[in-house]
């Protein structure tokens, strides 16, 4: 006999109680719920609140600050247009103008103003206060980017004047390490000061490694390859 016709049919008297019974257990439960709720808002009402608080506050102020941000951004820049766009200006007129601009600049532009700061005395040989610019900018800036780039443009620039004590930027130099921006650059500076100081071991080292780097770009790892092949043949002499 098929299982249908074993099970006894509840009347509809039955199904009627049967459906109460449930509905009245949904109501115990759903009470028991609310009651654990209850409990549970009164408890943690205060950290509930503080937390909804924090949270509404955290948003306001980050919409607030790219607001800010935005809006002095957009000061800085045109008031960096207008001293760089300024014609019959002497050299030591914009330089003071850059420094000035740089002491108030935010989220950038302090480092944009130092490195047209540097440029412009390289453009007119003042060597010493090029060097003073980027130190400056190595030692002050927030940006890691901006002062590793200072660090391999004074590598570069001390590499290139005679008498010049290279044993802190060589330190700079090899801070910059592979989980920091630039540094296949920073490794190549820092190789061809070594090349310069007949430390062809240590320079050898660095090059082989940045000509075997998949992710150099082909110039810097042709320059890499040239410089390797040059301390190759200096060897064998």
């Amino acid at each position: 006999m098929s299982k249908n016709k074993t099970e006894k049919k509840l009347s509809l008297k039955e199904q009627y109680i049967e459906s109460q019974k449930n509905a009245f257990f949904r109501e115990v439960q759903e009470d028991v719920q609310a009651e654990q709720l209850s409990k549970i808002w009164q408890k943690y009402k205060n950290y509930i609140i503080s937390i909804i608080v924090l949270i509404l506050a955290i948003t306001i102020a980050k919409n607030w600050f790219i607001t800010y941000k935005k809006d002095i951004s957009l000061k800085n820049a045109k008031r960096f247009e207008q001293i760089m766009s300024k014609e019959n200006v002497s050299v030591d007129t914009r330089i003071s103008e850059l420094k000035e601009f740089a002491n108030e600049a935010k989220f950038g532009y302090k480092n944009i103003a130092y490195f047209n700061i540097y440029s412009t005395q390289i453009e007119n040989n003042k060597y010493n206060d090029a060097i003073d610019t980027l130190n400056d900018i190595i030692k002050n800036s927030s940006d890691e980017v901006f002062e590793n780039l200072a660090i391999i443009k004074l590598g570069t620039m001390l590499s290139s004047l005679s008498g010049k004590d290279l044993t802190a930027i060589k330190k700079n130099l090899l801070y910059i390490n592979s989980s920091k921006p630039l540094s296949a650059v920073a490794k190549f500076v820092l190789g061809s000061i070594y090349v310069k100081e007949n430390n062809f071991d240590s320079a050898e080292k660095i090059f082989e490694d940045l000509v075997d780097n998949i992710n150099l770009p082909v110039s810097l790892k042709s320059q890499s390859l040239t410089l390797l092949n040059y301390i190759k043949s200096a060897k064998t002499k």
